[in-house]
C-alpha cells in the first residue's frame, strides 16, 4: 500500500494523511491540455501542460487542509500542493516523453509551475523547457501517460494541443488511445509490481505529433 501511495500525487496523499482506497486502477483521472512553444526563430522550446484531476481526487487532496474565508484552498496551500506536485512528477519524468523520429529528447527541470482550484477540481500548470531547443523543420511527438497506469490521462475534448509562438508550416495529428478494456481481471499486485521503467501504461499513450516543413 505504502508503494501506491508514493506514486504519482503520492506526496499528496502523505501530506493529507490520507490512505487511497483499494479498488481497480486507475485510481486518479486527469484531462490534458497542453501548449507546444516555438521560439521566434522557429525552434520548439518546451511543452506548457495544464491537468485537471477529477472532482472525487481533487476533493480528497484538499481534504483537511488549510482554506480561506470562502471555504476554498488558501494561497498557500495551492503552491505548497504545487511544489509538491513536481516533486514527486520528477521520479515518473513528468509523465511526458518525446521524440524526434527515434530519438529521445530530453527535458529540463519544470518551471512556472502552480496549483488553481475552479471549485471543483485541481489544475496543475507547469513548463517543462527542451533540454535543448528542437529545430523546426521535421516531425516530433510527445507522448503522456503513466507507466503504472495508476493515473489515466486523457485528452481534453476541445483543441487540446495549442502551438504557440512562430510555429507557422506546422500542423498536428492527436492519437486517443482506446479506453481501458480488460485492466479490471489484473491484480493490485500485478500493478503494484509495475514501475517507471514499465511499459504497460504506454498502450494508453495520448500522443500529439507536430510536422514543420
Amino acid at each position: 500500500m505504502m508503494r501506491m501511495i508514493r506514486r504519482f500525487l503520492g506526496a499528496v496523499l502523505v501530506l493529507c494523511g490520507l490512505v487511497a482506497p483499494a479498488f481497480a486502477h486507475p485510481h486518479v483521472w486527469v484531462t490534458v491540455n497542453a501548449e507546444l512553444d516555438y521560439a521566434p526563430d522557429g525552434r520548439l522550446t518546451g511543452v506548457r501542460h495544464d491537468w485537471t484531476f477529477d472532482e472525487g481526487f481533487s476533493s480528497y487532496a484538499l481534504q483537511g487542509l488549510e482554506t480561506g474565508p470562502d471555504g476554498k484552498p488558501s494561497e498557500k496551500t495551492l503552491k505548497e500542493l504545487a511544489q509538491v506536485n513536481i516533486d514527486s512528477l520528477k521520479e515518473f519524468d513528468y509523465f511526458t516523453y518525446a521524440k524526434r523520429g527515434k530519438q529521445a529528447i530530453g527535458f529540463a527541470p519544470p518551471k512556472d509551475y502552480s496549483l488553481t482550484y475552479d471549485g471543483t477540481s485541481l489544475t496543475l500548470h507547469f513548463t517543462l523547457p527542451l533540454a535543448e531547443p528542437e529545430a523546426k523543420k521535421g516531425s516530433t511527438t510527445i507522448d503522456v501517460y503513466d507507466p503504472t497506469y495508476f493515473v489515466a490521462f486523457a485528452l481534453a475534448d476541445d483543441n487540446p494541443i495549442k502551438l504557440a509562438g512562430d510555429a507557422a508550416g506546422c500542423s498536428l495529428a492527436l492519437h486517443r488511445p482506446d479506453p481501458a478494456t480488460g485492466t479490471t481481471t489484473l491484480s493490485e499486485g500485478f500493478f503494484n509490481a509495475l514501475t517507471s521503467a514499465s511499459n504497460f501504461g504506454s498502450q494508453f499513450a495520448n500522443r500529439v505529433t507536430v510536422t514543420c516543413s
